[in-house]
């Protein structure tokens, strides 16, 4: 339409699968996110960045890790710029998806909505020990990438004064991040880890 709305509301799964498989374009993120959110499609979003693998049937492992990680990527947007829309996954996001993914490349966004989520949401007890045990698997996790490091030690950050074992390990989960440290760690690590 002119004034810049969709023409219908709604977006089916195999259509979004089609925006995110799409060129890569500058603003893609935040162009994807406010679509998403327009067409109502926010729980379709989700379920393909945090659902099962086989959400996204027989496409090859090359287009279906393409999707997941962009997808994780508008929905990070989405929490971002729009938290109501995002709200209604939260408790799954917490309890299921988080401590689920699996995906390299979609960790670094899942980490970013955690820390959100945990500035605004206090997770019961139980969960919020899950999500601590998969962050600090992340972190140490050999060969994983500098942005999922990161990320990981944010959400353990924020668990701190939650979870007795994070306040206790902290200086462990610490310089297990400066051994070796890129400059991207380096920087956290003088800003805000230590």
């Amino acid at each position: 339409m002119a004034d810049g709305t969709p023409d219908r509301i709604g977006m089916t799964e195999e259509e979004l699968i089609g925006a995110l498989s799409d060129r890569w374009q500058e603003h893609f993120a935040d162009e994807m996110a406010w679509r998403v959110c327009a067409a109502g499609a926010v729980g379709v979003l989700y379920r393909l960045a945090a659902g099962p693998d086989d959400r996204l049937g027989t496409l090859p492992k090359p287009e279906r890790r393409k999707i997941r990680f962009r997808a994780a990527y508008v929905l990070e947007r989405i929490c971002l710029t729009s938290w109501t829309a995002f709200l209604p996954f939260a408790e799954d996001f917490c309890r299921r998806a988080f401590p689920a993914c699996t995906d390299p490349s979609a960790r670094r966004h899942f980490g970013k909505i955690m820390v959100g989520l945990l500035q605004g949401l206090c997770p019961d007890p139980e969960v919020l020990e899950r999500i601590a045990e998969t962050a600090a698997g992340w972190a140490v996790e050999p060969g994983a990438k500098v942005a999922v490091r990161v990320w990981a030690m944010e959400v353990l950050k924020a668990c701190r004064g939650r979870i007795g074992w994070v306040d206790e390990s902290w200086e462990d989960l610490v310089e297990a991040q400066a051994a070796g440290a890129t400059p991207g760690i380096e920087s956290r690590l003088r800003r805000s880890w230590r």
